[in-house]
C-alpha cells in the first residue's frame, strides 16, 4: 500500500449503559503508551463517537503494511492492558464477523477535498436507519456535484458508512458552519425521511496530542490496600490513567480503630509494595484518625482529581472534594481481563458465608426491648458480592464467628438448627452483651425472614419467604450508601429511652413493612421502612449524630424511605427508591438453593 492510498475504516460496537460515563472519562485520559502505539502503527486519524449505546469509529491508516501494524498493536502490552479495561464495558454486536471485536462496516462513499485545506478540523458524526433499498455500492453520480457541496460547506472530508441496519456519516469541516441542509440533501438522496442524529465524540487522536504536552493532573486515591491483589492493581492502573497517581494508605493503628483488627501487612510493607507499582508516583501513610484520615495528605498533595471505587464512595468524601474544588470520579470494580473479582476480605477467607441486613424491627430481638411489647425483626441474607464495610451493622462480627466455626461456607442441614449453633458459639455462658439472634438467623437462613420475638432471645416463630418475584423486587428497590465503618468506641446503649410505647411503635411499623413487601407496594414499603427507623432512634438516640442526619437529608428527595444498617453509628444508609440512586450499591439476596 503506497502512502498516497490511505485506508479509511469504519466499525461499530455496543457500549453497556452502566459504563457510558466511565468509558467517556477513561478516553479523556488514554494511556500515553497507547497513543504512542497508535502513532507508530501509522494511524493518523482515529475518532470514536457514541449515540444510544452504539460506538462508531472512523479510522484513517496511512502506512504501507496494515496487517503488520495491526499485529504490532495487538502484541503491545500497554495496548492490551487498555483493551482489558475497555473490553469489559463494550458489548459486541451479532453482525460482527469471526475474529472481530468491533464489527466492520462498509465505506459506502468517500469524499476528500482535492485541495485538502489546512487548519484544525471540526469533526462530526451522524447516524440514521439504513433505507431498505439502499444499494450495496454507491453509483458514480449518486450525490451529484459533491465538489460544489464541499466548497460550500468547507468540507475537508465526507465519509458515509453502511452498516447492517444503520448508516453512519463522518464529516470534517474547517468552520463551525451550519451544515444541516447538507445532511438534509444526503437524506433525500438516500431516500429516507429519517433525519440524521448527531453522535457525541468520545475520543480523537489529535485531541490527545495537545493534552500530552500539558503537565499531568494529580490524582489521589486512599484506602488500606492490605494483601495487594489483582483488584487493587486494576483499580490503581485505571486511576493512573487520569494523571500522576498519589496513593494514601491508612496507618496500622487507624485500621485497627476502624476495623477491629490490624492489617496483615504493616503500613511500611504496604507503602513499599504500592510504590513498587509503575503506575504509582508516590505513596503516603495517612496521619489522621477516623474514616476521613487522609485530610492532611489531601491538603499536602492538592490533587486535581479524587478517584474511588463504587464501594469506596461516601457522601462525606464527595462533599470534601466539592469543598476543596477537586474533581470526584467513581469507578466500577472491573477485574483485569479474565481474572476473578478480588477483595481483601475474599483473600482472607475465600468464603461464601453471607452478611445480613435487618429491614425493620431491629432491637426487638433483645429481651430488654421485646419484654415491653412483642414484635418482629425482618431480615434478608446477603451474598458477599462486594467488600462490605466491617462494623457496619451487617453482622460482620457474627459472620467472622461463622467463618471460625465453618470456614468457607454454611454446611448443609436444618437452617434454624445451624443458626442456634452459631448463636451459641458467639454467645457462650457469661457473655456480657449478648448479640441478638437476628444476626445468626439473618446470616444462615436464606431469603426474606420475619422473626417474631416476645421477651426471649430466640424467636417464637420464623416466617420465611423465598418467592423469586418478592426477592427480586427487594433487590431492585434497595440501595446502600456507605458512611464508613463504626469506630471501635461507638456504643448505642447509652442514653436509651426504651418504653412500651416505643417498642409498640417499632413493632407496628415492622408489621406494616412486612405487609408492604408481600404486596410489593413500594410507597407503603418506603413509609413503613422510615417509620421503623424513626421508632428505633426514638429509643436509641445514639444510633445517629448530626453528621449522619445531614447525610440522610441529601437523599430525602431521591428515596421513599431510609434507615441505617444495624445499630447505626456508621455503616450504610439503606434507601428504598423507585429509581436508581447515583453511586449507591445494590445487594444480592441469598437464595434457598444455595444451601
Amino acid at each position: 500500500m503506497s502512502k498516497e492510498n490511505k485506508l479509511i475504516l469504519g466499525s461499530i460496537i455496543g457500549l453497556k449503559k452502566e459504563f457510558e460515563e466511565q468509558y467517556i472519562a477513561l478516553h479523556k485520559h488514554t494511556f500515553p503508551e497507547v497513543l504512542d502505539r497508535i502513532h507508530k502503527s501509522d494511524i493518523c486519524d482515529y475518532s470514536i463517537f457514541l449515540k444510544d449505546g452504539i460506538l462508531f469509529s472512523h479510522m484513517v491508516y496511512n502506512g504501507t503494511d496494515y496487517e503488520a501494524d495491526m499485529k504490532a498493536m495487538g502484541t503491545d502490552q500497554s495496548t492490551r492492558d487498555w483493551w482489558k479495561l475497555t473490553d469489559t464495558m463494550q458489548q459486541p454486536l451479532e453482525s460482527r464477523k469471526e475474529n472481530e471485536w468491533w464489527a466492520g462496516i462498509n465505506l459506502w462513499f468517500s469524499f476528500q477535498s482535492p485541495t485538502r485545506p489546512t487548519g484544525e478540523a471540526l469533526r462530526h458524526a451522524y447516524t440514521f436507519p439504513a433505507p431498505a433499498d439502499l444499494p450495496e455500492t454507491v453509483p458514480g453520480d449518486y450525490l451529484g456535484d459533491i465538489d460544489f457541496w464541499g466548497s460550500t460547506y468547507d468540507l475537508r472530508t465526507l465519509c458515509i458508512f453502511k452498516g447492517m441496519n444503520d448508516v453512519y456519516i463522518y464529516l470534517e469541516t474547517l468552520k463551525n458552519s451550519d451544515h444541516s441542509f447538507l445532511l438534509e440533501i444526503i437524506a433525500r438522496v438516500l431516500k429516507t425521511d429519517k433525519a440524521p442524529v448527531e453522535m457525541t465524540e468520545v475520543f480523537h487522536t489529535e485531541n490527545h496530542n495537545s493534552i500530552q504536552a500539558k503537565p499531568n493532573k494529580k490524582v489521589f486515591v486512599t484506602g488500606c490496600f492490605d494483601m495487594l491483589h489483582s483488584g487493587h492493581v486494576a483499580f490503581l492502573k485505571e486511576a493512573a490513567s487520569y494523571g500522576d497517581l498519589y496513593v494514601s494508605i491508612g496507618a496500622d493503628a487507624n485500621v485497627y480503630h476502624l476495623k477491629g483488627r490490624y492489617p496483615v501487612n504493616t503500613q511500611d510493607e504496604r507503602k513499599y509494595m504500592i510504590e513498587a507499582l509503575a503506575c504509582v508516583k508516590k505513596c503516603i501513610v495517612n496521619s489522621g484518625w477516623g474514616y476521613i484520615d487522609f485530610q492532611n495528605e489531601l491538603q499536602e498533595v492538592k490533587p486535581d482529581i479524587f478517584v474511588v471505587n463504587e464501594d469506596g464512595h461516601t457522601p462525606s468524601k464527595h462533599a470534601l472534594c466539592e469543598e476543596m474544588g477537586i474533581e470526584y470520579h467513581i469507578l466500577k470494580r472491573i477485574p483485569h481481563a479474565d481474572l476473578p473479582v478480588r477483595s481483601t476480605t475474599m483473600l482472607r477467607t475465600e468464603c461464601t458465608i453471607p452478611f445480613r441486613i435487618d429491614l425493620a424491627g431491629g432491637w426487638l430481638d433483645q429481651p430488654y426491648v421485646s419484654k415491653h411489647h412483642p414484635g418482629s425483626v425482618i431480615t434478608i441474607s446477603i451474598e458477599p458480592t462486594i467488600e462490605f464495610n466491617e462494623r457496619s451493622g451487617m453482622s460482620s462480627s457474627t459472620r467472622r464467628k461463622a467463618i471460625e466455626l465453618w470456614r468457607n461456607e454454611i454446611p448443609h442441614g436444618d437452617a434454624e438448627h445451624l443458626a442456634r449453633m452459631l448463636f451459641s458459639f458467639e454467645n457462650p455462658p457469661g457473655t456480657k452483651h449478648v448479640s441478638g439472634s437476628q444476626d445468626s438467623l439473618g446470616i444462615v437462613i436464606p431469603g426474606l425472614n420475619k422473626l417474631n420475638y416476645n421477651g426471649t432471645y430466640w424467636p417464637e416463630k420464623i416466617n420465611t419467604i423465598n418467592d423469586e418475584d418478592v426477592l427480586s423486587w427487594i433487590e431492585q428497590n434497595l440501595y446502600l450508601v456507605s458512611l464508613g465503618p463504626r469506630v471501635s468506641s461507638y456504643s448505642p446503649l447509652e442514653n436509651t429511652n426504651i418504653t412500651p410505647g416505643g417498642a409498640k411503635a417499632l413493632s407496628d411499623s415492622t408489621e406494616d413493612c412486612w405487609k408492604a413487601i408481600l404486596k410489593k407496594d413500594i410507597r407503603a414499603f418506603g413509609d413503613a421502612f422510615r417509620h421503623s427507623f424513626e421508632a428505633q432512634i426514638a429509643m436509641f438516640p445514639n444510633m445517629v449524630d448530626d453528621g449522619i442526619l445531614q447525610t440522610i437529608s441529601l437523599y430525602k428527595e431521591k428515596a421513599l424511605g431510609w434507615k441505617l444498617s444495624g445499630a447505626g453509628g456508621g455503616g450504610y444508609i439503606i434507601l428504598v427508591a423507585e429509581t436508581p440512586v447515583e453511586s449507591a450499591l445494590q445487594i444480592k439476596i441469598r437464595r434457598k438453593n444455595n444451601l
